[in-house]
């Protein structure tokens, strides 16, 4: 497993296997963000998984957990779900995870 940074300045791991273990891997502070929102990312050659936690529009904190695959699909978890505290073993605990609590994007 290698980190690099990518064509368009983004730190990316390459060589990461499902049964790679999620504590192995960094997130990264995504800059750019509005007032308190932060969100971290962790881009892979499996995929993206996003973590966001925002104001919502309705005036109230809300944590959303966001995976992208290699083909584009996207599934997200939104309603304070963190994968990052998941207690998710290996990577592909941590998709599976988003996979099964997404309730507003599962796939598409």
């Amino acid at each position: 497993m290698e980190k690099y940074i990518n064509e368009i300045n983004k730190e990316c791991y390459k060589g990461v296997e499902p049964t790679t273990p999620f504590k192995e891997l960094e997130f990264h502070d995504v800059e750019k963000m509005i007032d308190d929102d932060r969100q971290l990312a962790l881009h892979t050659n499996l995929g993206s998984l996003t973590v966001l936690d925002r104001m919502t529009g309705f005036g109230w904190r809300d944590i959303e957990t966001g995976y992208r695959d290699k083909d584009g699909k996207f599934w997200l978890a939104s309603g304070n779900y963190d994968v990052t505290k998941s207690g998710a073993v290996t990577v592909q605990d941590a998709i599976d995870w988003v996979k099964e609590r997404a309730n507003t994007c599962t796939g598409v």
